[in-house]
Parts: structure tokens; C-alpha cells; sequence
């Protein structure tokens, strides 16, 4: 009997429960599959994460939650002493030590041997089980992945170039209120990376066009756009729910000479669009790896 796809009732009410990582991973693939066909729940998981990551932001700068100084530094002094004061292992004399060591070391001993005899006993569980979850897992990501991919990409031609969105930007200080923290500034830190980064070119060889948030199928980017070497360059940053990767730059080629370079970063998918070379584009986003990531770990996004 076939599977049933789960519905968007049904997500809502465990929403909150993925978001903290605290379903089944059979429940997740289902959240996954769920996804890749619903933007209506992209962007309501996409609008709570934020709204939790602002609520934990503000606990965590509000005063009521600041150590108290005097407290820290009379717990600093009282730890120091207890480091100081003679541990009992320091007053035992050493042959008693050193017998005491050598019987639990026969100990452990007969206990591995003993363990691996059991090991041995018991029967391989079947794999083919958890495999066949990993790869529907997998599968799953890479579609997701392949989607936002293209959504970067349609974003970067319909806003960036041509100018066709169906709802207006809103400034990354807005979006920082409304979308999460990750957008304050940020066009800042990419534009010092990229300035840094081609530096022994002319003077103009950056230049930056606009910086602001947008919404594209559902999905909603920061998006700054730049000119690097006279062609347009669209950065954007977007939530996500796909497990964390291993950082590695992911290309993708499109129609018109446009190339895609994207990395995952906690719960945040980045993208460099552009014309520019495939091997320039990959270059752009190993640089913008590393500040970007430092820049939500600041602000807690």
C-alpha cells in the first residue's frame, strides 16, 4: 500500500517540533518530501525559524540574562582554590597507586575480552532497511538543493536583471526585523570580501548595484547584487531546512552562460550568480564562505 504524502495540516503541527530537531528521522524525510512541492510551507517554516531566531537573539542580549559581574569573578576565585587544594589521587603513595592501577587495568582487560566474545556471538542486523532511508534522504536533499539552486538563479534574472519580481523589495534593515537577524549588514561584509578579494584590479572593478530582500516562488533571499569586471553578481542567502552539509561549493550551469556556485551554512543556503567564469564564480563563494558564516554566528541568525 503506498505511502500517504503528508499534508500541509499535518506539517504545521509538527513544524515547530523540526525546527528543533526533535522528530523521527522517518519524519523528517516526510517534512523533506513535503517541502520540495509546498512554497506556502517553505515560507511559513522559513518566517518561524526567524521568529525563533529573534526571540533567542533577544534572550540572549537582554540584561536580565547578563552574568553579573562580582558573581563571575568571586566563582573565578573559589574555582581557583579548589584547583589549588590537594586532590586525593596527589596524597596516595605511589607503590599504592601503582598496585591499584595495575588491578584495574586485569580488570579491564578481562572485561574487553569477555565483550568481544559476546560481540562475536551476536548476529549482523540487517542494513538494507536504514539504507534504503539514507538514500530516499539523500534523494530528497539533492532535489531540494537542485530547487533552491534555480530559484537563486530565476531571483538573479528576474530582480537583479530584468526587474520582473511581483513584490517589491524590502531594505536588509527591514528584513533583519521581519525575516531574521542574518540580513543586518550583510551586504556589507560581502562587499569588504569582494573589494579584499579583487583588489589588484582597477579601482572599479566592484561596484555595488543594490542590496535588499526579495521573494522569488515562494522563496525569499537577501539578495546583493554587485558589478564585478562589468557583469552583474547576485549573492543571495536564504533559510533552509536541509541537514547541514560539509560545506563544499556546489555548481550548476544554466542557460545563457549563467553559472551557480552555492554552500550550505547551518540553516542558511548561499548562492553566487553570475556570468562570470565558472572557476571566478566558485572562487567568489570560497571566499564569501567563511565571513558569512561568522557573520550569523555574530548576530545569532
Amino acid at each position: 500500500m503506498a505511502k500517504l504524502v503528508m499534508d500541509c495540516r499535518e506539517l504545521k503541527a509538527i513544524m515547530d517540533s523540526y525546527i528543533s530537531d526533535e522528530l523521527l528521522v522517518e519524519t523528517n524525510h516526510d517534512v523533506l518530501r513535503h517541502l520540495e512541492s509546498c512554497p506556502d510551507c517553505r515560507r511559513e517554516m522559513s518566517d518561524r525559524r526567524a521568529l525563533k531566531s529573534q526571540i533567542l537573539h533577544a534572550m540572549k542580549n537582554a540584561a536580565e540574562t547578563q552574568l553579573d559581574p562580582i558573581f563571575a569573578a568571586r566563582a573565578a576565585a573559589e574555582l581557583r582554590e579548589m584547583a589549588l587544594r590537594p586532590r586525593f589521587r596527589d596524597v596516595l603513595h605511589p607503590r599504592i597507586l601503582a598496585v591499584g592501577l595495575a588491578c584495574l587495568l586485569i580488570v579491564a582487560l578481562g572485561g574487553l575480552i569477555l565483550l568481544d566474545r559476546l560481540t562475536q556471538t551476536r548476529q549482523t542486523p540487517d542494513l538494507s532497511s536504514n539504507n534504503s532511508n539514507f538514500a530516499g534522504l539523500a534523494e530528497a536533499i539533492r532535489v531540494s538543493w537542485s530547487e533552491m539552486t534555480s530559484q537563486a538563479v530565476g531571483d538573479h534574472k528576474n530582480c537583479a536583471v530584468a526587474f520582473h519580481l511581483l513584490e517589491k523589495p524590502v531594505s536588509l534593515d527591514q528584513a533583519a526585523i521581519s525575516y531574521g537577524a542574518f540580513n543586518k549588514d550583510l551586504d556589507k561584509t560581502v562587499t569588504t570580501t569582494m573589494q579584499d578579494l579583487f583588489k589588484g584590479d582597477t579601482p572599479d572593478s566592484v561596484q555595488v548595484v543594490d542590496a535588499h530582500s526579495c521573494l522569488f516562488e515562494g522563496r525569499r533571499f537577501a539578495h546583493i547584487v554587485l558589478k564585478i569586471k562589468g557583469r552583474i553578481v547576485s549573492v543571495l542567502v536564504t533559510d533552509t531546512d536541509l541537514p547541514a552539509g560539509n560545506d563544499d561549493i556546489q555548481t550548476a550551469h544554466f542557460a545563457g552562460a549563467l553559472n551557480a556556485a552555492g554552500f550550505h551554512l547551518g540553516h542558511h543556503a548561499v548562492f553566487v550568480v553570475s556570468e562570470l567564469p565558472d572557476a571566478e564564480n566558485i572562487t567568489i563563494a570560497r571566499s564569501l564562505a567563511p565571513v558569512i558564516r561568522l557573520h550569523t554566528e555574530q548576530v545569532g541568525a
